[in-house]
């Protein structure tokens, strides 16, 4: 998809891999644990096609499908296919809370069907708070973003679409997914970095680093709106 800014090459912003040393299957309780707490920028790890790796990545928000089912949303890439278990960072020993339903490779965005018994679902995490889904991201605006990675960042935005939008947010491998944020609006999904001139990418490590390379992410209008197209889990998703 071509913006007015010319992007000469997208690259994705990634998953980070780690071993089945802390979450997973290999660390599973004798004794059921507590619910693990989760919401839009809580770490998520996902089961991948080797049973001794996951992979981390950020869920965008938490909330209901029409069928009244708990279920969190992604970025597409984050998930090796459907049905793959998804574990919470930071609360490993309370084994897999979800799996997931559906995704779209094309469109960079999956659903995961949450268990209740498993999850507290919330609406902050960290400095972020959701409570509605906002219109579109728009040039020039400044918005907001929550990576398990690199925190709780903000930038402007230099190019949008209806799809999708150009952001100055600071992201890196494990932030996909991450909430975009207007205040406690929720208006994108980080998906990618970009190299503006076909230059080494210039990952950015969080907050203080102000000199790095643009991130795209979904207009999570457009997200929402082809899941309820499709009509698979998550579609009528309906936050906290």
């Amino acid at each position: 998809m071509e913006f007015t800014t010319g992007v000469a090459s997208r690259v994705a912003v990634g998953i980070a891999m780690v071993a089945l040393m802390a979450v997973g299957p290999g660390c599973g309780p004798a004794h059921a644990e507590a619910p693990a707490v989760i919401g839009g920028g809580s770490g998520i790890a996902l089961q991948t096609s080797d049973p001794t790796m996951v992979a981390l990545c950020t869920m965008t928000a938490v909330g209901y499908d029409r069928a009244d089912r708990l279920v969190g949303i992604t970025a597409g890439h984050c998930a090796e296919d459907a049905g793959v278990a998804v574990w919470a960072e930071a609360a490993p020993r309370t084994g897999p809370i979800g799996f997931v339903a559906a995704k779209d490779v094309d469109h960079d965005w999956a659903v995961i069907e949450l268990d209740p018994a498993h999850v507290t679902p919330v609406r902050a995490v960290g400095p972020s708070v959701i409570t509605t889904v906002g219109a579109p991201g728009r040039a020039w605006e400044t918005v907001c973003k929550n990576g398990r990675t690199t925190g709780y960042t903000c930038g402007v935005v230099w190019d949008a679409n209806p799809a999708e939008f150009i952001s100055q947010v600071c992201a890196n491998h494990g932030d996909s997914g991450g909430p975009v944020l207007r205040g406690d609006q929720l208006v994108g999904m980080i998906n990618a970095g970009i190299t503006p001139f076909g230059s080494a990418e210039a990952a950015c490590t969080g907050n203080g680093n102000p000199i790095h390379d643009p991130d795209v992410s979904n207009q999570i209008t457009a997200v929402l709106a082809e899941i309820d197209h499709l009509g698979v889990t998550g579609a009528g998703f309906r936050l906290l």
